[in-house]
């Protein structure tokens, strides 16, 4: 789907007339940028921001691309956690990205949608996994579409501010679950940060060598598998001694990370949900670029 559209296109999408449109664009109201040809384009996130912040909903969302119905009801957290479930188990993507927008088209900040919704919804399908309720396939299914969901929600939030502080993350080698890790980049982003997954299983030396080239003032690790607990809790102090040197938050979450380990490594900040790494992203001074 592409991320730009045309005011008629946003117009339909929203039920308003184009030319109303246009004069919000003229207004500052809604960005737009204007093609080499002097067409006003406008992007998703920046069409989505507006509803969000204007609480006007979605007339026909598959205008903008958006699974039909999208935008017409808002959802309490409960029953969004509900919806997704079932969606997920039954492998009904666009019901299932239909709810993770609404939630989000409501104000429902993104660090509850990752943690109440997403994230529960993994808990759950795994415990049910583990009592042979859900079968292998199921759950495999639903980690993929979950995957796939964190890239539209991504398009939803857009990059961030071109100003905003940089923030870099990923997960480690031998770690290539990179679902928790796309949802903390969601969080910051919603945050005002500049924030960039670099992928999943980044060996040491490479996240140590990203950080002293673009110093990001924030570094952010998910942690679901580990291989060597000694080796890993050393090459990771390593890696805090090079974050300090640079003055880069290092910053590390994941059901991997369990006691043990935990009191083998040095970090900034331990996190053990995304609403606490979005608490601890706004305390920090961030960087004028």
């Amino acid at each position: 789907m592409p991320s730009y559209y045309s005011p008629k296109e946003v117009a339909v999408a929203i039920g308003v007339s184009e030319s109303s449109l246009k004069r919000w664009v003229d207004k500052g109201k809604i960005r737009a940028m204007k093609t080499a040809g002097g067409h006003r384009r406008l992007a998703l996130s920046d069409v989505l921001n507006f509803i969000r912040q204007s609480a006007r909903g979605l007339s026909e969302a598959a205008a903008i691309g958006l699974p039909e119905g999208c935008g017409l009801a808002s959802q309490d957290v409960e029953g969004s956690q509900t919806a997704f479930l079932a969606a997920l188990r039954s492998g009904e993507e666009d019901v299932a990205l239909r709810v993770i927008l609404d939630a989000f088209l409501s104000g429902v900040s993104v660090a509850t949608i990752c943690d109440r919704i997403v994230a529960d919804a993994f808990h759950e399908i795994g415990d049910l996994w583990k009592c042979g309720d859900v079968k292998v396939y199921e759950e495999r299914r639903a980690c993929e579409i979950s995957s796939r969901l964190v890239h539209e929600l991504r398009r939803a939030i857009g990059d961030g501010p071109e100003e905003g502080a940089i923030a870099l993350g990923g997960t480690l080698e031998h770690d290539p679950y990179t679902v928790a890790a796309g949802m903390a980049e969601l969080v910051l982003r919603d945050r005002g940060w500049r924030a960039t997954l670099l992928g999943n299983a980044l060996p040491f030396d490479s996240v140590r060598t990203a950080i002293v080239d673009m110093k990001p003032a924030l570094f952010w690790l998910s942690v679901t598998a580990v291989n060597d607990a000694d080796k890993f809790a050393a090459d990771f102090n390593l890696l805090f001694d090079v974050a300090q040197s640079t003055s880069t938050a290092l910053v590390v979450g994941g059901q991997g990370l369990v006691p043990e380990l935990r009191q083998k490594i040095r970090c900034t900040q331990v996190f053990n949900n995304f609403r606490e790494l979005e608490l601890f992203a706004d305390t920090l001074p961030l960087p004028q670029r």
